[in-house]
Protein backbone atom coordinates (compact mmCIF):
# COMPACT_ATOMS: atom_id res chain seq x y z
CA UNK A 1 0.00 0.00 0.00
CA UNK A 2 1.80 3.72 -0.89
CA UNK A 3 2.15 6.04 1.65
CA UNK A 4 -1.08 8.36 -0.34
CA UNK A 5 -3.30 5.29 -0.19
CA UNK A 6 -2.37 4.87 3.80
CA UNK A 7 -2.87 8.33 4.00
CA UNK A 8 -6.22 8.79 2.48
CA UNK A 9 -7.69 5.81 4.22
CA UNK A 10 -6.17 6.84 7.82
CA UNK A 11 -8.11 10.08 7.24
CA UNK A 12 -11.67 8.27 6.05
CA UNK A 13 -11.49 6.26 9.20
CA UNK A 14 -10.57 9.06 11.34
CA UNK A 15 -13.42 10.83 10.11
CA UNK A 16 -15.67 8.25 11.28
CA UNK A 17 -14.37 7.70 14.59
CA UNK A 18 -14.49 11.54 15.39
CA UNK A 19 -17.73 11.42 14.54
CA UNK A 20 -18.75 8.41 16.31
CA UNK A 21 -16.86 9.24 19.53
CA UNK A 22 -15.16 11.51 19.89
CA UNK A 23 -11.21 13.37 20.11
CA UNK A 24 -10.67 11.82 23.62
CA UNK A 25 -12.38 8.29 23.02
CA UNK A 26 -10.62 7.72 20.55
CA UNK A 27 -7.03 5.79 20.06
CA UNK A 28 -4.68 5.68 17.64
CA UNK A 29 -4.90 2.13 17.50
CA UNK A 30 -8.46 1.78 16.69
CA UNK A 31 -7.85 4.55 13.76
CA UNK A 32 -5.35 2.25 12.07
CA UNK A 33 -7.11 -1.18 12.57
CA UNK A 34 -10.39 0.75 10.71
CA UNK A 35 -7.83 2.00 8.26
CA UNK A 36 -6.58 -1.62 8.25
CA UNK A 37 -2.77 -0.12 8.23
CA UNK A 38 -0.24 -0.26 10.74
CA UNK A 39 -0.48 1.49 13.63
CA UNK A 40 3.20 2.82 13.50
CA UNK A 41 1.58 4.51 10.21
CA UNK A 42 -0.72 7.33 11.68
CA UNK A 43 2.33 8.97 13.48
CA UNK A 44 4.70 8.69 10.73
CA UNK A 45 2.17 10.09 8.22
CA UNK A 46 0.52 12.91 10.38
CA UNK A 47 2.96 13.48 13.64
CA UNK A 48 -0.05 12.85 15.74
CA UNK A 49 -3.63 12.66 16.93
CA UNK A 50 -3.79 15.90 17.65
CA UNK A 51 -2.51 16.94 13.72
CA UNK A 52 -4.70 14.55 12.24
CA UNK A 53 -7.83 15.98 13.83
CA UNK A 54 -6.63 19.15 13.10
CA UNK A 55 -6.10 18.46 9.04
CA UNK A 56 -10.08 17.03 9.15
CA UNK A 57 -11.15 20.09 11.40
CA UNK A 58 -9.63 22.47 8.63
CA UNK A 59 -11.52 20.57 6.02
CA UNK A 60 -15.29 20.57 8.03
CA UNK A 61 -16.62 23.79 8.25
CA UNK A 62 -17.27 25.83 5.22
CA UNK A 63 -19.97 28.66 3.85
CA UNK A 64 -22.90 26.01 3.10
CA UNK A 65 -24.61 27.04 -0.67
CA UNK A 66 -27.37 28.67 1.99
CA UNK A 67 -25.07 31.47 2.29
CA UNK A 68 -24.65 32.52 -1.04
CA UNK A 69 -26.38 34.75 -3.03
CA UNK A 70 -27.21 38.28 -1.79
CA UNK A 71 -27.22 39.82 1.53
CA UNK A 72 -30.33 40.61 1.39
CA UNK A 73 -32.89 38.37 2.31
CA UNK A 74 -30.01 35.81 3.40
CA UNK A 75 -31.48 36.05 7.15
CA UNK A 76 -34.77 34.17 6.26
CA UNK A 77 -33.14 31.48 3.10
CA UNK A 78 -30.40 30.50 6.44
CA UNK A 79 -33.85 30.21 9.03
CA UNK A 80 -35.26 28.21 6.34
CA UNK A 81 -32.22 26.04 5.20
CA UNK A 82 -31.94 25.13 9.04
CA UNK A 83 -35.45 23.54 9.19
CA UNK A 84 -34.28 21.42 6.21
CA UNK A 85 -33.70 17.29 7.05
CA UNK A 86 -31.74 16.63 9.91
CA UNK A 87 -30.23 13.34 8.79
CA UNK A 88 -27.08 12.59 6.62
CA UNK A 89 -28.07 10.00 3.99
CA UNK A 90 -27.24 6.97 4.44
CA UNK A 91 -23.81 6.78 2.53
CA UNK A 92 -22.30 9.41 4.16
CA UNK A 93 -19.65 8.77 6.53
CA UNK A 94 -18.59 12.20 8.00
CA UNK A 95 -21.30 14.11 9.39
CA UNK A 96 -19.57 17.97 10.55
CA UNK A 97 -22.05 18.99 13.09
CA UNK A 98 -21.94 15.36 15.32
CA UNK A 99 -18.03 16.08 14.41
CA UNK A 100 -17.87 19.08 16.68
CA UNK A 101 -20.23 18.19 18.84
CA UNK A 102 -18.34 14.89 20.22
CA UNK A 103 -15.88 16.84 20.79
CA UNK A 104 -15.75 20.12 22.01
CA UNK A 105 -15.68 19.19 25.26
CA UNK A 106 -12.26 17.92 25.13
CA UNK A 107 -9.79 21.22 25.97
CA UNK A 108 -7.52 19.97 23.27
CA UNK A 109 -9.73 19.29 20.57
CA UNK A 110 -12.13 22.48 21.28
CA UNK A 111 -8.70 24.73 20.92
CA UNK A 112 -8.44 23.37 17.18
CA UNK A 113 -12.41 23.65 16.51
CA UNK A 114 -12.41 26.85 17.25
CA UNK A 115 -9.28 27.93 15.03
CA UNK A 116 -11.17 25.81 12.37
CA UNK A 117 -14.71 27.26 12.45
CA UNK A 118 -13.23 31.13 12.62
CA UNK A 119 -11.17 30.53 9.87
CA UNK A 120 -13.12 28.60 7.20
CA UNK A 121 -16.80 29.60 8.20
CA UNK A 122 -16.73 33.40 10.32
CA UNK A 123 -13.85 34.78 8.46
CA UNK A 124 -15.60 33.91 4.80
CA UNK A 125 -18.56 35.39 6.51
CA UNK A 126 -17.74 38.26 7.52
CA UNK A 127 -15.43 39.12 4.74
CA UNK A 128 -18.85 39.11 2.57
CA UNK A 129 -20.81 41.84 5.29
CA UNK A 130 -19.89 45.21 4.75
CA UNK A 131 -19.55 47.58 7.33
CA UNK A 132 -18.08 47.84 10.97
CA UNK A 133 -17.07 44.81 13.62
CA UNK A 134 -18.25 42.26 10.14
CA UNK A 135 -15.89 39.87 12.25
CA UNK A 136 -18.20 39.48 15.73
CA UNK A 137 -21.54 40.33 13.45
CA UNK A 138 -20.62 37.18 11.63
CA UNK A 139 -19.71 35.04 14.71
CA UNK A 140 -22.77 35.75 16.49
CA UNK A 141 -24.95 34.48 13.12
CA UNK A 142 -22.46 31.15 13.67
CA UNK A 143 -24.10 31.18 17.51
CA UNK A 144 -27.27 31.35 16.00
CA UNK A 145 -26.84 28.86 13.21
CA UNK A 146 -24.94 26.14 16.06
CA UNK A 147 -27.15 26.90 18.46
CA UNK A 148 -30.45 26.37 16.61
CA UNK A 149 -28.63 23.63 15.32
CA UNK A 150 -28.04 22.18 18.88
CA UNK A 151 -31.63 22.19 19.80
CA UNK A 152 -33.12 21.30 16.58
CA UNK A 153 -31.04 18.30 16.03
CA UNK A 154 -29.06 16.95 19.44
CA UNK A 155 -31.45 18.32 22.33
CA UNK A 156 -34.81 17.44 19.84
CA UNK A 157 -36.27 20.62 21.05
CA UNK A 158 -40.35 20.05 21.33
CA UNK A 159 -40.78 23.88 20.94
CA UNK A 160 -38.80 23.85 17.81
CA UNK A 161 -40.01 20.64 16.86
CA UNK A 162 -43.40 21.56 16.90
CA UNK A 163 -43.30 25.24 16.16
CA UNK A 164 -45.05 27.47 13.52
CA UNK A 165 -41.85 26.64 10.70
CA UNK A 166 -42.85 30.31 8.98
CA UNK A 167 -42.55 31.61 12.68
CA UNK A 168 -39.48 30.34 13.40
CA UNK A 169 -38.29 31.45 9.95
CA UNK A 170 -39.57 34.90 9.90
CA UNK A 171 -37.93 35.16 14.07
CA UNK A 172 -34.50 33.30 13.43
CA UNK A 173 -34.26 34.83 9.70
CA UNK A 174 -34.77 38.29 11.21
CA UNK A 175 -32.07 37.64 14.16
CA UNK A 176 -29.72 36.81 11.73
CA UNK A 177 -30.99 39.40 9.36
CA UNK A 178 -29.90 42.06 12.03
CA UNK A 179 -26.29 40.43 11.97
CA UNK A 180 -25.73 40.89 8.17
CA UNK A 181 -26.89 44.35 7.86
CA UNK A 182 -24.51 47.00 8.87
CA UNK A 183 -26.74 49.89 10.62
CA UNK A 184 -26.09 49.26 13.92
CA UNK A 185 -28.92 49.43 16.32
CA UNK A 186 -29.84 52.64 17.70
CA UNK A 187 -27.98 54.62 15.19
CA UNK A 188 -27.85 55.98 11.73
CA UNK A 189 -31.35 54.53 9.91
CA UNK A 190 -32.71 52.18 12.84
CA UNK A 191 -32.78 55.79 15.15
CA UNK A 192 -34.31 57.89 12.02
CA UNK A 193 -36.91 55.15 12.09
CA UNK A 194 -37.25 55.32 15.81
CA UNK A 195 -38.10 59.22 15.55
CA UNK A 196 -40.57 58.42 12.46
CA UNK A 197 -42.61 55.75 14.92
CA UNK A 198 -42.73 58.60 17.85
Amino acid sequence: MSAAESRARILAAARRAFTRAGYDTVGVREMAADAGVDPAMLPRLFGSKEILFAEIANGAFSLEPAFEGPLHGLGARVARHLLGPIEKPPAADFDEFAFLLRSVGSPVAASILSHALHAHFVKPLAERMDGAEAELRAALITSYVLGFAVLRAALRSPAIDHGDPELIVMRLGKAIQDCLDQTRPGSGASRLATRRKI
